[in-house]
Formats: C-alpha cells, sequence, structure tokens
C-alpha cells in the first residue's frame, strides 16, 4: 500500500518494485533443503545464515517498499530473530554447504532385503541359491548340480558364520548303498542384535514345530520363526524363516525319512574352506550310480 498521493499516482509503479514477498519466500525457503516439503529445524550457524540473507534481501528492496505494511512489519520481526537468536549482523549470506540431497533410507539390519535395498540397485540384482536333499538320497546343491550320494553317517550340508545344518543319513535297506536322512541339526547363530543362538533338531520320531529352548519365535522383531504346516498328501512339514538372512528352510517328514530344503542368498551361501555338501556336492567316494538306488522315496519334495 502507498501512502501519499504522489507515491498514489505513480502507485503501480511503486509497488511493483517491491520485492518483500520474495524475500518472505526465500527466507521460508531456507528451512526446507529437502524440497521444501517440511520444515526442518536449521543448526544455530545456518540459520543465522539465513536471518542475514533475509535482511540483506529486504535492505535491496527497502527503496520501494516505503509505506508497505508487510515490509515494515518483516524488517521489525527481523530485528527481533537477530537479538532473540544472538546473530550478529555482519557474516556470510549463504552457506559453502553443498546442495542438500534426499535422505538415506532407514536400515533395518534385522532385515536382509532392507539391507539389499540400502546398498543400491547394483547389490539388488543379488541371486538366491536352493539346495535340498531327499530321497535315497539326492541332493541338489546350490549351484544346481543334482547328485545322488552314499554319505551315511553325520554330514555337514551347510556350515558358515550365520548357519550350520547337519544330517544323519542311515541305509534304506541292509547291504544297500542307498541312505535315507533320519535327523536334521540346524543352528542359526546369533547375529549383532536381531537374533541369540537357536537350534532346531528334527528326526523321524519327532517334527517339533518349536526350537529346542521351546520358544517358536526369535531375535528382535521376530527375525526367526517357525511355521508347522501340511506339504500335501498327509505330509508334514516346518517352515522356518529367517528374516535377518533372507533365508527359509523346509523340514518334511516322508514315511519314515526327512527331507530338506533351504532357500539362501547366494552371498550369504558362502565358502569357508570346510566340507559343505550344497556348496560343494558329494565327495566322488561318496557318489552312486543311480542304476544301484532301490526307488523307495519320492524325489519331488523340494
Amino acid at each position: 500500500m502507498c501512502q501519499n498521493d504522489k507515491i498514489q499516482q505513480s502507485g503501480s509503479l511503486c509497488c511493483q518494485k517491491c520485492r518483500i514477498q520474495r524475500c518472505n519466500a526465500e527466507y521460508v525457503a531456507s528451512f526446507s533443503p529437502s524440497g521444501g516439503l517440511q520444515e526442518e529445524v536449521l543448526p544455530d550457524v545456518d540459520y543465522c545464515i539465513a536471518l542475514r540473507a533475509y535482511s540483506l534481501c529486504t535492505r535491496r528492496t527497502a527503496h520501494g517498499c516505503r509505506g508497505d505494511l508487510v515490509y515494515h512489519s518483516a524488517v521489525f520481526r527481523i530485528k527481533e530473530l537477530f537479538a532473540q537468536h544472538n546473530c550478529s549482523s555482519d557474516g556470510p549470506t549463504s552457506s559453502a554447504k553443498a546442495p542438500s540431497t534426499s535422505k538415506p533410507p532407514v536400515v533395518d539390519v534385522c532385515n536382509y532385503e532392507s539391507r539389499v535395498l540400502a546398498l543400491g540397485p547394483a547389490a539388488q540384482q543379488k541371486k538366491y541359491g536352493h539346495c535340498g536333499l531327499f530321497g535315497d538320497p539326492h541332493l541338489r546343491t546350490f549351484r544346481d548340480e543334482f547328485q545322488t550320494c552314499r554319505v551315511e553317517g553325520a554330514w555337514p550340508l551347510i556350515h558358515n558364520r550365520y548357519l550350520s545344518v547337519q544330517v544323519t543319513n542311515v541305509p534304506v535297506v541292509e547291504g544297500s548303498s542307498a541312505t535315507a536322512t533320519n535327523k536334521i541339526t540346524v543352528i542359526f547363530k546369533s547375529y549383532h542384535d536381531c537374533t541369540e543362538q537357536k537350534v532346531y533338531q528334527a528326526t523321524t520320531e519327532d517334527l517339533p514345530s518349536a526350537f529346542q529352548d521351546g520358544t517358536r519365535s526369535g531375535g528382535k522383531g521376530e527375525s526367526l520363526w517357525i511355521v508347522e504346516g501340511s506339504g500335501g498328501l498327509g505330509i508334514r512339514q516346518v517352515k522356518i524363516h529367517a528374516r535377518y538372512l533372507g533365508t527359509s528352510i523346509i523340514v518334511r517328514q516322508v514315511g519314515r525319512y526327512l527331507t530338506f530344503a533351504i532357500r539362501m542368498p547366494e552371498d550369504l551361501a558362502e565358502e569357508n574352506g570346510g566340507l559343505q555338501l550344497c556348496l560343494h556336492g558329494c565327495p566322488r567316494s561318496e557318489v552312486i550310480s543311480a542304476l544301484l538306488i532301490t526307488p523307495l522315496l519320492p524325489y519331488n519334495l523340494i
């Protein structure tokens, strides 16, 4: 609003020169470095820089804003803010910081998918490996190799810093080279604050739906849990989900024996120098010809 008749006669020119609204807008925008979507609290140093820039803007437009109530209100408010925040009128009016970028995503350490997303597009291309032991017995490795093996006694399927799986195989028929699994032990090793060590063990006499300590879940935000279900055709099965590893395990009871299947990220199925049937397959001395196998168990259960 222009103050006297002389200014009123050239009011349109006068009011066009007043840029106080632009100063106000720039000042408000300085509190929203992420695009102005929401106001953010700036550190004291940055606040004083923004306030000095606001004051400079009002001084530059002072000539065209004589008599403008919004302008005079802004000038008065700036003086109050300088005193309130103990800011000096002398100093930089712009920050040397690089432009702010979008905030990084919050990473849930106990969620494998969340950790992968935080690593960027390249990491998101990671694949999953599958391993299974079934029949008498047939092995599918993480490399999608299929073998039939003797492997009587206790053998490690997986053994790394996250997880250990051991199976025990016994002869199917006396005098035959074919064996089948009658015991499976899965050890989930402690991982950060996500879970303490948990052990699951199944035998032909007992396919429990809980860990050995009696619990059915564990860890932060239930990052590890067990679900009991049916594999069809009256076959009992237990699924174990390890969210912090992005891993799922299925243990089934088929007749008098057990089968095992796992889906695990390839980058977690790591080499540690030891014997791991899921990673390396069976030793040559344990591999047997399919012609010697008696088909007592179904082979399509993984």
